[in-house]
């Protein structure tokens, strides 16, 4: 018991000495920049539905699974047609899973020109709008748009037209406003689609033809599942931001 009371008295001791000799002040709060929002909730389904029916609601026959063979060979048509990304969407959709599937958001900008245009349009006016709003000398703004449409036309790219044909896009980000009067921007690009054959339609990929409703049976059928497309680009940072400042367009990801 003594050997404990001279320890504790040496402790007391030792702090009194610390403290006295080196007070304690506190540190000044570590500044932490805003993060960039989130992708936006999911667009809602239109009022009438979207897709072709209730998925595995029909029972499947022999003709049905000679037509999905016919559709991977549809898919295999256009990869050797360099339509890339139409025959991944056919072969994810074949494959029944029903899983989300990525695409790049630069890639589409990279294949769709006037797609990357509006990206840059909006971005400008989320940007310049958020900065608006602050007040003081200084200081940082988070923003998230809401979703826009776009529709890849053959004309654009036969590729994307396949892959994805109408789609929605956002982006979210954050502005910095600093002393100088300048400031700087960081935003994300978002897209978002479902995958589906709705009726009404037809397609001609090299040399087959076929009608919407033909895929969307599948469906119907549990041989092939709807799904839905998601991607997220990486940070487009522009180092002086203003809201005069005219954006350079969304990286592609080092493609052009």
């Amino acid at each position: 018991m003594h050997q404990a009371k001279t320890l504790i008295t040496h402790i007391v001791l030792a702090t009194t000495f610390i403290t006295a000799h080196f007070p304690y002040t506190s540190a000044s709060p570590v500044r932490r920049d805003i993060a960039i929002p989130p992708v936006p909730a999911d667009p809602p389904q239109p009022a009438d539905g979207d897709g072709i029916g209730p998925y595995d609601s029909q029972d499947a026959g022999i003709g049905d699974r000679l037509d999905k063979a016919k559709f991977y060979a549809v898919a295999v048509a256009a990869g050797e047609l360099n339509l890339v990304n139409a025959e991944r969407g056919m072969r994810h959709y074949l494959g029944n899973s029903g899983d989300d599937l990525n695409v790049s958001p630069e890639a589409m900008m990279n294949g769709l020109p006037k797609f990357r245009e509006s990206v840059k349009v909006l971005a400008q006016n989320e940007a310049a709008a958020a900065y608006k709003t602050i007040a003081g000398a200084t200081g940082e703004k988070a923003f998230s748009s809401r979703w826009g449409n776009f529709y890849a036309t053959k004309d654009m790219s036969w590729d994307w037209y396949f892959a994805i044909g109408g789609y929605s896009y956002s982006v979210t980000g954050v502005v910095t406003k600093t002393s100088g009067g300048t400031g700087s921007l960081k935003y994300r690009v978002h897209v978002f689609d479902r995958y589906n054959w709705d009726s009404g339609k037809s397609v001609d990929i090299g040399p087959f033809h076929f009608e919407d409703t033909e895929l969307g049976n599948l469906h119907l059928k549990g041989l092939a599942k709807e799904y839905t497309v998601r991607g997220s680009s990486g940070v487009n940072t522009v180092e002086e931001f203003t809201p005069t400042t005219s954006l350079p367009p969304p990286s592609t990801g080092g493609r052009g």
